[in-house]
């Protein structure tokens, strides 16, 4: 099973968890913010970079129900959902991004969710992290992320929303998987 994500942060040299969105090769969601009233969430704030602050990324939330939780939860949820994943499919999890950072991010909140839980470990036990940029990161990827993004607009996400990219990144995956797939010689 392939799970595809895209994280938000506040900054490139001190990136710190906003939002984080998966969505598996058939479609299934998950996503998570960072609640910014909080007190964690008003530190990240001021952190932020001018771009996160004013190029979109910080007005893009609320935009999913129910989904604006703490810290701690980001983790906790993110973690139980992927081995919930993993006890359904009976497989390991691939986790596919297209920069590092996302899934330092990713460990990160489910490793300091619950200390001491042995979260992470059991995480770790049953996903393996793929870099996918090779791939997504060609012309046919990124025409395949640009008309994804078109198409999220009804559902008022947008690029630099975590779950909107995570989305595009998968449409990137299948694209390219799919024109190999045609041009493959028997």
């Amino acid at each position: 099973m392939i799970v595809f994500l895209d994280c938000e942060f506040t900054d490139l040299l001190h990136p710190e968890l906003l939002s984080l969105g998966l969505v598996t090769l058939d479609g299934r969601e998950h996503y998570c913010e960072l609640d910014l009233a909080t007190e964690i969430g008003k530190a990240r704030v001021k952190a932020s970079s001018d771009f996160v602050r004013h190029g979109g990324v910080l007005d893009f939330r609320g935009l999913v129900p129910d989904s604006t939780v703490t810290e701690l939860e980001i983790g906790r949820r993110t973690g139980e959902w992927i081995l919930g994943l993993a006890r359904e499919s009976g497989t390991r999890i691939e986790i596919a991004f297209d920069y590092i950072v996302d899934y330092e991010l990713l460990e990160y909140a489910i490793r300091d969710s619950i200390p001491d839980s042995g979260l992470w470990e059991r995480v770790r036990e049953v996903v393996s992290p793929v870099n996918v940029n090779v791939l997504t990161g060609t012309i046919d990827g990124e025409i395949a992320a640009e008309e994804c993004f078109r198409g999220l607009g009804k559902r008022g996400l947008h690029r630099h929303h975590a779950l909107a990219d995570a989305l595009a990144l998968r449409a990137a995956y299948i694209a390219v998987k799919n024109k190999a797939l045609l041009h493959k010689s028997p």
